[in-house]
């Protein structure tokens, strides 16, 4: 958990927003978040992104593997830069680091120390596991890769191109707290959630009143009474 350790302690802020494709909320219509919910395949550039499910197509990404090859992303996240084609299809270049995350099938990875995880809403406020990942190239036998490659563009890359992917290597995972309304990160601790829970004064002065072992045993709740509170609504897929 080196890579993501340096991010706990203090709530801190992801990346800056960057309104690219914002829609005008007066023309969306709102629904309240549910677990179900379906985030749009593609590059989120920032907060903003999500908060519109309005990210980058996949399509758009300059790569020369396909975008639902499952080493897609693995790859992707070694390089310092992605290269896509904007709105316009003007070609343009943008820092890895400074990707808020992407959506495949629905869900949502999110980028946390040079790594995209994967993260579950559960409203405003969510607690997940992020585990620190590595990737380790690995070069296919001429038999794996006769199994593998099953598409016409496999098995183009099969006779034209090194057979290789990213084996990801993953470590023992830590709890992380994640404000959607802030667009930060903490540490799973009752410190951190007190100052998340300081805007609802009365579930916050409930949560003060008990014990700290009684407050980290009870985390779960508190974050599940306020989400309930507080909804997260996002665009409905109309």
């Amino acid at each position: 958990m080196k890579l993501i350790l340096p991010l706990f302690g203090l709530i801190v802020f992801l990346i800056p927003h960057l309104d690219l494709n914002a829609q005008d909320p007066e023309e969306v219509r709102l629904i309240e978040y549910a677990p179900g919910y379906a985030f749009k395949d593609g590059l989120y550039l920032s907060i903003d992104d999500v908060r519109a499910n309005d990210p980058i197509p996949l399509a758009r990404i300059v790569s020369d593997r396909y975008v639902y090859d499952e080493d897609f992303f693995d790859e992707l996240i070694i390089k310092r830069e992605i290269i896509l084609y904007d709105d316009a299809g003007v070609r343009a270049t943008i820092k890895t680091k400074n990707v808020w995350g992407y959506g495949l099938h629905g869900r949502l990875h999110i980028m946390i120390g040079g790594r995209f995880q994967r993260i579950i809403l559960q409203g405003n406020i969510s607690h997940f596991v992020a585990s620190e990942t590595t990737n380790e190239k690995q070069y296919y036998d001429d038999e794996d890769t006769i199994t593998r490659y099953t598409t016409t563009q496999d098995l183009y890359r099969n006779f034209y191109r090194e057979r290789y992917y990213y084996k990801p290597l993953t470590s023992e995972g830590e709890i992380c707290l994640f404000d959607f309304e802030t667009n930060t990160m903490a540490q799973y601790d009752p410190a951190a959630f007190g100052k998340l829970l300081e805007r609802d004064s009365l579930l916050y002065s409930e949560y003060n009143y008990l014990r700290r072992r009684e407050k980290r045993d009870r985390m779960g709740e508190f974050i599940r009474r306020y989400n309930q509170s507080h909804p997260l609504y996002l665009p409905a897929d109309d």
